[in-house]
């Protein structure tokens, strides 16, 4: 689905992205580019493509003109960090740890095969958010779900249900090959209670992959340091042997914080 391809001259080609579309046309030099995203809590299970269809509908269409005879749709991180807003109140005692599982809408981008962008769009319609202080926040993108932790000598189960609709947003994303998927691993080595209400996801540095035709992100770290703060680092080594199909900022860790700002590392969960 997300491989280079030859089209056919005066053909619409469609992308089925669970709930979402994405279409494309070349005549020549011109391309002509489509998209319809949906609401992240509409989520219906149903990717694939290239696949030939007559026109993209009632779909905005786009044009662009460039040379090249491959294109992609391509998947990146959203070029806003990610906040997920806990509505189930979790506390995580001094010495525990919880995993969290999450899916990401990407952001998507038509591109020819030397990387050319033809046209570019937001994987479903989130909504802007500030997080942070009024000097050093960064605005985000907020993802509507209710996290239900998964913690030692627990057996894994998807009852985790969205607040306000009744819908398993967490079950039905776990099936949605579109999403990006990836795991946070939160750790608490302090002598206090930490009170997550906040979960910030800051993806620079992060790799995608695919595995099985599902898209795959780095697991997310967040340690309590001594002094009360939090730690965020990036853990690749089970993606290893899985397609990579981005490559994070090669940039060190410590100058993206220093560019961002070090407040976020006491306010990334809402402490």
């Amino acid at each position: 689905m997300w491989d280079y391809f030859a089209p056919q001259e005066i053909t619409w080609y469609e992308w089925r992205l669970d709930g979402g579309r994405a279409f494309l046309r070349k005549n020549g030099e011109e391309w002509r580019l489509a998209f319809l995203s949906g609401s992240f809590l509409d989520l219906s299970p149903d990717a694939g493509g290239p696949e030939p269809v007559e026109h993209p509908g009632e779909a905005p269409v786009s044009f662009a003109v460039g040379r090249g005879k491959k294109v992609a749709l391509r998947p990146y991180y959203a070029n806003r960090p990610y906040l997920i807003t806990v509505r189930n109140e979790i506390k995580l005692l001094p010495g525990a740890e919880a995993r969290f599982s999450v899916a990401l809408p990407p952001l998507l981008r038509f591109e020819l095969e030397d990387g050319t962008v033809l046209a570019e769009k937001q994987h479903f319609n989130l909504s802007p958010t500030w997080f942070g202080d009024k000097t050093s926040g960064d605005l985000c993108l907020s993802l509507p779900l209710m996290l239900d932790p998964q913690c030692k000598g627990e057996v894994a189960t998807a009852e985790a249900m969205d607040g306000n609709t009744g819908i398993d947003v967490m079950s039905v994303s776990s099936a949605c090959k579109s999403l990006i998927h990836c795991e946070i691993l939160v750790r608490n080595t302090s002598k206090n209670e930490l009170d997550l209400k906040r979960l910030a996801i800051f993806t620079d540095l992060m790799n995608i992959y695919e595995q099985d035709g599902y898209l795959t992100g780095d697991t997310v770290l967040i340690d309590t340091t001594a002094d009360g703060g939090l730690r965020m680092s990036v853990d690749s080594a089970v993606h290893r042997n899985r397609k990579k199909v981005h490559t994070g900022n090669r940039a060190g860790l410590s100058e993206l914080l220093v560019r961002r700002g070090m407040n976020f590392l006491k306010s990334i969960t809402g402490m």
